[in-house]
């Protein structure tokens, strides 16, 4: 009999978990839907081999593991004396539901949660890094800038000064020399994180690119 309440609780989970992924592309709901993944994240932040991010595979796996033990547990508590005959006809009722609600989830064009325009997003990096080489002419980078319709500031630096700087990158510019700059929104999504893509530019007084910064930037709640 515990058998038939397992099986009946991963469906019912599975389920669950699939429906809520299909129903966060009502944006009314999103806000109450994503908090429904609360307990996967907070299960596979507290894993000593977690990374600074979640994936998304873990994420739901993580909540439909949560969501069917409380759905056993239900079963133990309130319904402890439904007979095994009674639970295998549940099961077959809701089979072909969660099924069906469970591939659905796995198309990326119907679960927002699953990851967009990364493979792009790499392309468009890649190609802006090959088109910006160390050593091109100033207007050369602004003619390629123009090409991919990337708005930027640009300035002329009056002292030595730091213009970009992260953990892994410090860029810095000296007295005359030029710098463009620019940030833009991307369409790509990993969860939870959307992307911008920073572009920094560095020319010397003899108008050639002198120090670069091409990637995305992880844009995150």
């Amino acid at each position: 009999m515990t058998k038939h309440r397992v099986y009946v609780s991963l469906l019912s989970g599975l389920g669950f978990v699939s429906l809520v992924c299909l129903l966060l592309n009502i944006p009314v709901a999103n806000f109450f839907l994503l908090a429904l993944f609360t307990p996967g994240g907070i299960a596979v932040s507290t894993l000593p081999w977690h990374t600074n991010w979640i994936s998304i595979s873990a994420l739901l796996g993580a909540n439909v593991v949560i969501y069917s033990v409380l759905v056993f547990v239900v079963f133990l508590l309130w319904f402890k004396t439904m007979e095994p005959a009674k639970l295998t006809q549940i099961s077959r009722w809701i089979v072909l539901p969660v099924a069906a609600v469970s591939c659905l989830a796995c198309l990326p064009s119907l679960n927002p949660l699953w990851p967009r325009g990364m493979m792009e997003l790499s392309k468009q990096e890649s190609q802006l890094q090959n088109d910006l080489p160390v050593g091109m002419r100033l207007q050369d980078a602004r003619s390629v800038l123009q090409a991919h319709k990337i708005q930027f500031h640009e300035l002329i630096e009056e002292s030595e000064s730091i213009v970009f700087q992260t953990a892994e990158k410090t860029i810095k510019a000296g007295p005359g020399d030029r710098v463009f700059s620019s940030e833009f929104q991307t369409a790509v999504f990993s969860f939870p994180c959307g992307y911008d893509l920073q572009v920094i530019l560095v020319f010397g007084r003899d108008e050639r690119l002198k120090a670069r910064y091409v990637h995305r930037l992880p844009i995150c709640p």
